[in-house]
């Protein structure tokens, strides 16, 4: 049976708050801004779970991970350790089955997004969990690679509960 955009979001929060890890709705802000987002929650210090208008048949799960400017220096392509970097990570992301792209503030790569989705009619907890679980741990596995790569790359993503800890505790 087809859930609507209102029984996701519904569904979503529940599947949130089992965690204990603070959420905010971010919808009417977010509206306040664009109309391509149907509803969206920000889930500690760099997960987002919202649901475009223009895809009624999914909800997406997104880390964003924003770099600090002394680790944004050392992400430019003539830098032959960025370009390993991004080899490396875009061979773990297609691995594992989630999406990634860079975040360009101008010229610089200010960030880095990591994600996925979780189809409507297969939207339950175990399904939605598999999904942050997945995304979560290649979040974990980008950043391994970044501090790898880079001697010094401070990553100051705030690994908190919502990469760190596995849904189910």
């Amino acid at each position: 049976m087809t859930k609507t955009s209102q029984e996701m979001k519904e569904l979503v929060e529940e599947f949130i708050k089992v965690t204990n890890i603070k959420y905010e709705d971010q919808t009417e802000k977010i509206k306040e801004k664009s109309q391509i987002i149907d509803w969206q929650f920000h889930v500690g210090s760099n997960v987002i779970v919202s649901k475009n208008a223009n895809r009624s048949d999914r909800v997406h799960v997104n880390v964003n991970m924003r770099f600090p400017p002394q680790d944004v220096k050392l992400l430019v392509m003539k830098n032959i350790s960025f370009s390993k970097a991004i080899m490396e990570i875009s061979e773990i992301c297609t691995i594992c089955g989630v999406g990634h792209q860079w975040i360009k503030d101008s010229e610089n790569i200010a960030g880095l997004a990591i994600f996925s989705h979780v189809d409507e009619e297969s939207l339950d907890r175990v399904s939605f969990h598999n999904t942050w679980d997945n995304v979560a741990r290649v979040s974990g596995h980008v950043q391994k690679i970044l501090r790898s790569n880079f001697s010094g790359f401070s990553a100051q993503n705030k690994i908190d509960a919502t990469v760190d800890k596995s849904m189910y505790g």
